[in-house]
């Protein structure tokens, strides 16, 4: 069977229990023919800030015109707004505003935001709930309007772009040969650090393969850093020997720092966010 329905992509923290289930068997009921995939359903639970970084990692990398459906959402029940974004290459972002479309907003645009219509948009005879929206709105609202059934105008009433409610990003920098930024993102499983430091700067500086760094790594609030290392720039982990440090360009063309074979972020505690930042310097 062909459609040219666009493909719908969860996300959620709900792990792989029956909550995600029981949101693509709601995609299924409003039509069959629609084709639902998970893109993770193991963000760290109640984090928003994962939840936006992890948006953005899959963007990129699917048609426009998909609809996404992102369910990290610890103020579920109250007032915060349920939407659908509208971004700037055609697709759409089905979620709570928490903080969650933030750094699509960033570095995807978002054309429009509409609050979703419970009135309209609400899976039936499920309104005495009020702590499962990611089946009874997100879910549902999601494949509507997927499947055609209505219009992104018929999604709800718009809302000024700019009231999209977002985390702090602090920008990099680069002064006197230093360059720091904010730990952006951290791969929990394999505990890769990564900044939001562009590639391009160490080109920019004329850092190369097989250069070494003095890095740190510092957290809001704490005297001694969290981490200080001389740390090779190179390729791959293969560059280095199992155990030892590497900066080296991430999936997303930023700077990240790993140790081969070992997990970084739980050896060292390091987590994500803007009181978290890296600095680097030429040795």
């Amino acid at each position: 069977m062909t459609t040219n329905k666009p493909a719908i992509v969860m996300q959620t923290d709900f792990t792989k229990d029956i909550s995600v289930c029981t949101m693509q068997g709601v995609c299924m009921m409003v039509d069959p023919e629609l084709r639902v995939f998970d893109s993770t359903h193991e963000i760290k639970s109640f984090d928003t800030y994962q939840a936006s970084t992890s948006l953005s990692f899959v963007i990129d990398f699917w048609p426009a015109g998909t609809v996404f459906v992102s369910v990290v959402d610890p103020g579920v029940g109250t007032s915060r707004r349920a939407c659908v974004a509208k971004l700037s290459n055609g697709s759409y972002v089905v979620t709570p505003d928490n903080g969650s479309l933030t750094h699509v907003k960033k570095y995807f645009g978002i054309d429009e935001v509409r609050v979703i219509d419970e009135n309209v948009n609400r899976l039936k005879k499920t309104e005495k709930c009020n702590i499962f929206h990611g089946r009874d709105l997100f879910a549902y609202c999601a494949a509507r309007l997927a499947a055609g059934v209505i219009t992104y105008e018929e999604v709800g009433e718009a809302y000024p772009v700019e009231e999209i409610v977002e985390h702090e990003i602090i920008p990099y920098k680069v002064e006197d040969g230093c360059i720091s930024g904010m730990i952006d993102t951290a791969d929990y499983h394999f505990g890769l650090i990564c900044s939001n430091i562009p590639a391009e700067v160490f080109e920019e500086e004329g850092i190369g393969y097989g250069d070494w760094m003095d890095v740190q790594i510092l957290k809001k609030g704490q005297d001694a850093p969290v981490y200080s290392q001389k740390v090779p720039f190179q390729p791959s982990f293969g560059a280095v020997a199992v155990g030892e440090p590497l900066l080296m360009v991430s999936e997303t063309l930023q700077i990240q720092i790993a140790v081969n074979s070992r997990n970084m972020s739980d050896q060292y505690g390091i987590q994500v966010g803007p009181e978290w930042i890296m600095k680097m310097k030429k040795c």
